[in-house]
């Protein structure tokens, strides 16, 4: 295979101090989908370092905890799933040591002003934490369900659980190290993603009322679902979530632009988070019906308000991004129209509709923000100089 020839890019001394480009580092350039990125050559020099003494070392001890206990309690057996079993204390354990290592490492990239956790705010690292505890929370529940279903009644020895638990905390470790150092406004929009769908999905898999949806899609969080605070503090804590995600962009994003439209912005989202939280806050019980139902409309209205003025409130919004946004907020539209003139729609389906239309929308805005804000700020005057082909053949 015949060596490719190598490229020269020159960028200006101050632009190599912002980017924090070492001369002495081998670089390669790809070219993918007409994007030029600029990357170190070797591949371990693009993956974070995790010790192995960072993720294994408190593993160690929690599990040494985990042995100590059982010990105490004469358990010389321990079961695959239930009360005190592999399955709870590995969620105990896990759920403690995940965050602690994610909390640490985060302290640490802020103190020392390295790393993507420097980027964002002290105040950011609280509903991280939050929302990372909740994601392995229901992984946790989710995959040991699944586990104990195809191993119904396994149980083990006390040396052989002690294993199980150890590989389990110290995978956990190493994972919520790998984020703390690879987070990015993508992963925080990614993890709120997860908290909502999964929190929803555990609540509709938990619930006591196999006919809830009969009622509407509140019910999930009303009294009469067993498992209602667990939708409920999805909501809110996704609310968080938001909050810390429109923190961050709209800072970066107010270095390059800083008119009334971005600001607007700011606070439109800054209220539709308000809004979910409050959804969670005041669920749909006889008390807070009306209340619960005038701030799910504003949820709506604060949708509708940026799909209309999106193109005065986002900083180069692209065609295709507004005719898209004028789509859903026509369906969105339709839905509530349909829903109050006919009988065709139930309040459920209404609300399930309206939900995942919020959710897509939201998200996507949050996409084209996340890259106003990644490419705005690194930008700088490129010129390409083409060798011509007499010189290539005197090089050779």
């Amino acid at each position: 295979m015949e060596k490719a020839e190598e490229a020269e890019l020159k960028i200006s001394k101050s632009a190599a101090r912002q980017l924090n480009i070492d001369t002495d580092t081998d670089l390669s350039m790809v070219v993918n989908h007409h994007s030029v990125v600029v990357h170190p050559a070797k591949l371990v020099d693009q993956l974070p370092d995790v010790r192995l003494r960072w993720f294994l070392v408190p593993a160690v001890i929690l599990t040494i905890v985990f042995f100590c206990f059982c010990q105490v309690q004469h358990l010389r057996l321990v079961p695959l799933t239930g009360d005190r079993s592999i399955a709870l204390a590995s969620m105990v354990l896990g759920i403690i040591s995940g965050t602690i290592e994610f909390s640490v490492s985060f302290c640490w990239q802020k103190i020392r002003s390295t790393g993507p956790c420097s980027d964002f705010y002290w105040r950011s690292l609280p509903p991280l934490l939050l929302a990372c505890g909740m994601i392995l929370a229901f992984w946790f529940v989710a995959s040991f369900w699944l586990i104990g279903q195809i191993f119904h009644g396994a149980i083990f020895d006390l040396y052989t659980s002690t294993v199980f638990v150890f590989v389990i905390l110290a995978s956990v470790n190493y994972l919520m190290l790998n984020l703390a150092m690879t987070l990015s406004p993508g992963i925080v929009t990614n993890l709120m993603t997860i908290m909502i769908i999964g929190g929803v999905l555990s609540s509709m898999l938990t619930n006591s009322r196999r006919d809830w949806w009969r009622y509407n899609f509140s019910f999930l969080g009303t009294d009469k679902n067993a498992g209602h605070w667990q939708f409920n503090i999805t909501l809110i804590f996704s609310a968080l979530l938001m909050m810390t995600l429109v923190d961050y962009l709209f800072i970066n994003l107010r270095r390059r632009y800083s008119g009334k439209g971005v600001f607007f912005l700011r606070l439109l989202l800054y209220g539709q988070a308000l809004t979910l939280a409050a959804i969670g806050v005041f669920p749909n019980n006889p008390k807070f019906h009306i209340l619960h139902d005038r701030i799910s409309m504003w949820l709506v209205y604060f949708i509708l308000i940026m799909i209309l003025f999106i193109d005065r409130l986002l900083p180069e919004c692209t065609p295709q991004f507004r005719r898209l946004s004028y789509i859903m907020g026509a369906i969105m539209a339709a839905d509530y129209i349909v829903f109050k003139t006919t009988h065709y729609l139930s309040l459920t389906t209404f609300e399930l509709l309206a939900f995942a239309l919020v959710l897509s929308w939201i998200l996507l805005l949050f996409q084209n923000i996340e890259a106003l804000t990644e490419y705005g700020e690194n930008i700088f005057p490129l010129k390409i100089v083409i060798k011509r082909d007499s010189e290539n053949d005197a090089e050779r």
